[in-house]
């Protein structure tokens, strides 16, 4: 008995040995549990420092779509006439547009013939060096200075400066000419995916005009346009490229531009018809690896007002997209 007696004890002893074991080991875990479990809390962590910084990020854009709204309403009620504006900060959802439509593009339309010129270049149907010959017929006033030159014709390189840069109307009936008239450049407006835009004459024809044809385009399309050609998502390179040098060297600074033309490279296209009170302009503003489109069709209205407050636009546009990102 005695020797029973002291087997079972020494039995319990070990079981309350065991299980004392297990509870240990179920309350400290392995390094490798540890690790994992440290891994989950900073993981944690990380998650909720993104989660805070993540709606900051957004109500600074949202307050910088807001701020833009304001300027541009701003810009409508300084200029005069019927006036659209489009403005894409390339970084932001979406762009902001006011009273977007169809109206008079004056010289603006001249970016469309642009990229048609180079899309038959990347065709292989033209090249910059080509010598195209200038028809008396094509030899308009207005802005330019081609139809007071005697050259009987000029490369296609050299046409593309001139109605670029310089806004040259002769220029511009040359190369329409070249590529092929009207009809295949609208065709090109077309594919670019641009409704409200329309080539339906040659510079300076006063007889289209009075028989109600006139050229059309919208600042969605114009600033739609800008943006793709800064991302190289028009014709890629170094056709886009080439466009953007083309738009660098604007020699009309005077509207959009004006204020901030020193502090940031500015591409742009201006337009205007004081027959019509048209004043446009299109323009690309960047500083560093920052860029802005903007876009101003304004037309029935009176040529000071409207300058100025395109002025006004361009510079709080600056402030806001340069200054308070």
């Amino acid at each position: 008995m005695k020797f029973g007696f002291s087997k079972l004890v020494g039995s319990l002893l070990l079981g309350v040995i065991m299980v004392s074991g297990c509870s240990r080991a179920d309350h400290q875990p392995s390094k490798a549990q540890s690790s994992s479990q440290s891994s989950q809390v900073k993981a944690s962590s990380e998650h909720a420092k993104t989660a805070s910084v993540a709606p900051k990020a957004t109500s600074k854009a949202n307050l910088n779509q807001r701020d833009i709204q304001s300027v541009e309403k701003k810009c409508l009620k300084k200029a005069s006439g019927q006036t659209s504006i489009y403005v894409d900060s390339l970084n932001a959802r979406q762009p902001v547009i006011m009273n977007n439509r169809s109206q008079r593009s004056a010289s603006v339309i001249k970016l469309f013939i642009m990229v048609e010129t180079f899309r038959q270049i990347k065709a292989g149907r033209l090249t910059l060096n080509q010598e195209v010959s200038i028809p008396q017929a094509d030899r308009v006033g207005g802005t330019g200075e081609l139809a007071h030159q005697s050259v009987s014709q000029l490369s296609v390189s050299r046409l593309l400066t001139l109605m670029i840069r310089n806004s040259d109307n002769s220029a511009t009936n040359v190369l329409i000419d070249r590529l092929g008239g009207l009809t295949v450049i609208n065709q090109e407006i077309n594919r670019l995916g641009c409704t409200q835009t329309r080539l339906q004459r040659k510079m300076l024809d006063y007889q289209a005009l009075k028989n109600g044809k006139d050229n059309l385009t919208s600042v969605k399309d114009v600033g739609g346009l800008l943006g793709k050609l800064y991302q190289h998502r028009v014709l890629g390179n170094p056709y886009d490229a080439k466009m953007l040098q083309l738009l660098r060297y604007n020699a009309n600074q005077s509207k959009l531009p004006a204020l901030i033309n020193q502090k940031a490279t500015i591409f742009n296209k201006t337009g205007e018809f004081p027959d019509y009170g048209v004043q446009n302009d299109a323009a690309i503003v960047q500083k560093g690896h920052q860029a802005f489109v903007v876009v101003v069709l304004s037309q029935h209205g009176v040529q000071s007002k409207q300058i100025n407050a395109m002025q006004q636009l361009g510079s709080q546009l600056y402030t806001i997209i340069f200054t308070q990102n």
